[in-house]
């Protein structure tokens, strides 16, 4: 019996899930960005402007999704902070959750007054006990965390293994891999796992478009399965996990022969094809245009994910899936 974790199926669409415009500090308005990123053939963008929520649901068509979402910053004296952002689940929400006037900077309002911003009070700040408030305010208000780029944020183990309740890791963040060449983190993303953590991986632009420019645009993002392309669709398809992340390769199918315990792959051109499980489990095919792989599951092991890796060393990356999800 087949057990697909990749659904051919599905509509696979592309999706840059971090996203600025001039509704903080990128430079292009929500429109050009949908402009831009439709012709580049990407069908969802998440605009996660800092520390603002907006109602993009009037960019929406039956080609394109616009997620109401936002960046949250949690900071410090230091330069040292946190990053999160946060996806609504309802298109009109625009209530503030877990921010106070202390979270509100005058810069990232722009020509949008701070007194028109609805929120419930709660000042953010840097402390692993705010951090874990603010992400359970989220959840409980119906939106998805991810925490972002970890590197740049100058965090360290101890400040995000203990959260509980995130629904990704952004294992590449684009514009800031450009920066400092320290932003693909996917070694984080296993640490994570190892200690327990149930989350997806995902990749994003964090677009800025400085001056009008796109060197940080197109470079990190991710495929999402839905059956239509409808808001509440893709909203579906984060929370269950029905995505993957990519800055190259294409991943077709991906299932399970749960009689044989075997995993099978299909994907674009790759020269490696690796199996991932728990602890120092690795197992790969390399070769020249590779375009599956099949691989044995190990049953005492509590899951797997998939990396795919091209010729000119970009690569995606499935999230974990677990025994539960898959075994006959």
């Amino acid at each position: 019996m087949k057990k697909y974790l990749i659904n051919p199926n599905l509509r696979w669409c592309k999706a840059n899930l971090h996203c600025h415009t001039n509704h903080s500090d990128g430079y292009f308005t929500p429109e050009e960005i949908k402009k831009y990123y439709k012709a580049k053939g990407y069908q969802i963008v998440a605009y996660t402007d800092h520390e603002l929520l907006f109602d993009n649901s009037y960019l929406c068509d039956k080609d394109f999704v616009a997620l109401t979402s936002t960046e949250y910053s949690l900071n410090s004296d230091t330069q040292k902070t946190i990053h999160l952002n946060l996806f609504s689940k309802d298109p009109h929400n625009t209530f503030h959750i877990a921010t106070g006037p202390k979270n509100i900077r005058e810069y990232h309002v722009s020509k949008y007054a701070p007194n028109k911003i609805k929120y419930d009070g709660y000042n953010r700040t840097l402390t692993k006990e705010s951090v874990q408030e603010t992400i359970d305010r989220a959840n409980k208000a119906g939106f998805l965390v991810q925490f972002n780029h970890p590197n740049w944020s100058l965090n360290t183990r101890d400040d995000y293994i203990d959260l509980k309740g995130l629904w990704s890791l952004e294992i590449l963040n684009y514009m800031t891999e450009i920066e400092t060449g320290a932003e693909y983190c996917i070694n984080i993303y296993d640490d994570m796992l190892r200690h327990g953590h149930k989350l997806v991986c995902t990749m994003g632009d964090d677009n800025h478009n400085y001056h009008g420019g796109f060197e940080g645009s197109f470079g990190g993002f991710n495929y999402i399965g839905v059956n239509k392309l409808t808001y509440s669709e893709v909203f579906k398809a984060m929370k269950d996990g029905n995505i993957y992340a990519s800055n190259g390769p294409i991943i077709k199918s991906l299932y399970v022969d749960t009689k044989e315990m075997k995993v099978f792959v299909e994907c674009s051109s790759a020269v490696n094809i690796i199996l991932v499980g728990y602890m120092r489990r690795f197992m790969h095919v390399c070769g020249k245009n590779l375009v599956k792989a099949d691989f044995n599951i190990d049953k005492d092991e509590p899951y797997f994910r998939i990396t795919v890796k091209d010729k000119n060393g970009r690569v995606a990356h499935t999230r974990a899936y677990y025994l539960k999800e898959y075994q006959g």
